[in-house]
């Protein structure tokens, strides 16, 4: 026969509620994220690729299928890219300030990326879970290659 004091039924009471509490904690959230994630869209993005040596952006194809280089999450498919001068802020000694020059010898390559996401209060979600933010430095590989740089712009299908 189990024969408890006062002491441990107080304790055993406490114990059970924070047990429930804790349940009820964890199975409210899940209800509630799914209420607040939209439908599934389609979001176009920018990354900028930085500091490449010049001409190496030809590896680069359309359709190039992108995954996160740390958590080799799916970031989408390559759409299109351009490139442009790669730059870097520098002291302007006469001026006191800080500039933006190019720098010989490399490029950047803005390359616009299509993937499936759902929207939720912390951004986008993309199709393989990563979190998408503008200013946000990704570290992305492609197909033979790896790089790293700005999500520079975000759009979701049908807002302009």
């Amino acid at each position: 026969p189990l024969r408890l004091n006062l002491f441990d039924a107080i304790v055993l009471v406490l114990a059970l509620a924070v047990g429930g509490l804790l349940l009820w904690m964890a199975m409210k959230p899940s209800a509630g994220s799914q209420s607040a994630s939209s439908t599934a869209s389609t979001v176009r993005y920018t990354v900028r690729f930085q500091r490449w040596p010049e001409g190496s952006s030809e590896i680069i194809e359309e359709g190039d299928k992108l995954m996160d280089n740390i958590k080799n999450y799916e970031m989408g498919n390559v759409v299109s890219w351009e490139v442009v001068p790669a730059v870097e802020r520098v002291l302007d000694n006469e001026n006191h300030r800080y500039v933006q020059a190019t720098v010989d010898g490399y490029e950047d390559i803005l390359v616009t990326v299509e993937s499936p996401c759902t929207e939720s209060d912390e951004g986008y979600v993309l199709g393989g879970g990563y979190a998408l933010r503008v200013g946000v430095t990704a570290y992305i590989k492609g197909e033979g290659y790896m790089a790293s740089g700005p999500v520079v712009s975000v759009e979701r299908e049908g807002q302009a």
